[in-house]
């Protein structure tokens, strides 16, 4: 029930768009690392048919310094509304996936960092659908099928040839799968770093309730972060490419690929000394060889928010993402992350 809590609280907080905390950062914005306000947003597509692999979140190529930690808990809620069908498949994705994860990072010597992510994932009826149609109506973004379907209710399947693969309608909740990662920095000037970072994602988590993948992933990409135009602009960049391999699993292994490519792109503007608003787009190439456009098709969503630094080791992200390729992501997830860069 302890997830529950959490989330409870996080929706309520959504709800009310903390604007008052917004405000008075703007207006009363002290000292706070500015690094730490630029990062990327550790997104990534929250899918239930594509978190379940090893796909990683964005980072930056700014690794940490021997001896020092970061730990950060963030709770992404992402709601699925789509239906659709081809000549042989059809899928449904009626619901939400709650994810909160430990992200902990360690800097070691050698121009080395090592870290693990221990995510707990829900997935259940769709809380936040109300919500969302207020929030298209007021942005005039496409409604889909929300307003064809009952409010609140839970189904993801998946059928081929007939034969049902995946039928999950009952709420859904544990462990995921475990991932570490270890990075090594190629290069570190003073306006452009250079980071090399692989990792193993372990079959933790399990597959017949959409919490792991039964596979064992590995991936490996290079991360780069651009001060040049943090002097006179106040902007950083950071940007990630790379490639995950997946081994055969127990979630649609027959129509899985072997090999996905991955990336991001972010544009971070610090405000002052304690806001930074960040924009990102992540993306990745199609998870499964099929007809559908939820599995078969290339997919990248747009994040936008804000990082506010509530001292010199705390950093509140609060983000809000899009499937801009409609229907390869959520579609809709809000975040919230709480990073403590002191230890």
């Amino acid at each position: 029930m302890g997830i529950l809590r959490v989330q409870n609280r996080v929706y309520r907080a959504i709800r009310l768009a903390p604007s008052w905390v917004v405000i008075w950062f703007l207006i009363f914005g002290g000292d706070a690392i500015a690094s730490q306000l630029n990062q990327p947003y550790a997104s990534a597509n929250r899918s239930p048919f594509v978190q379940a692999y090893g796909l990683p979140a964005a980072q930056s190529a700014q690794l940490l310094i021997p001896k020092t930690s970061q730990l950060r808990v963030q709770l992404d809620a992402a709601n699925h509304s789509t239906i659709s069908s081809s000549a042989n498949e059809s899928i449904v994705l009626d619901g939400e996936t709650h994810r909160l994860n430990l992200h902990w990072r360690q800097g070691l010597g050698n121009n080395l960092e090592l870290g693990f992510d221990i995510p707990y994932l829900s997935h259940e009826s769709g809380r936040l659908d109300t919500f969302i149609d207020h929030w298209h109506q007021f942005f005039n973004l496409p409604d889909g099928i929300r307003s064809y379907v009952p409010k609140n209710q839970f189904q993801f399947s998946y059928i081929d040839n007939g034969t049902g693969l995946i039928d999950l309608q009952k709420s859904t909740d544990g462990i995921g799968d475990i991932s570490m990662s270890l990075a090594y920095q190629l290069s570190n000037a003073a306006t452009r770093q250079w980071a090399l970072r692989g990792g193993l994602k372990l079959p933790t988590g399990d597959a017949d309730s959409l919490l792991g993948s039964g596979s064992t992933d590995v991936f490996l990409g290079v991360n780069v972060s651009d001060q040049g135009l943090s002097e006179k602009y106040n902007i950083n960049l950071h940007a990630s490419f790379g490639a995950l391999w997946m081994s055969s699993g127990e979630l649609l292994n027959a129509t899985r690929e072997d090999w996905v490519a991955y990336g991001s792109s972010t544009i971070a503007w610090r405000f002052n000394q304690r806001v930074s608003f960040k924009a990102q787009i992540d993306f990745h190439s199609a998870f499964y060889n099929s007809a559908l456009t939820e599995l078969g098709d290339n997919s990248a969503q747009l994040v936008l928010g804000a990082a506010l630094g509530l001292d010199d080791d705390w950093v509140l992200d609060i983000s809000v993402s899009e499937d801009i390729v409609v229907d390869t992501a959520p579609d809709v997830v809000f975040q919230i992350g709480l990073t403590f860069n002191g230890l």
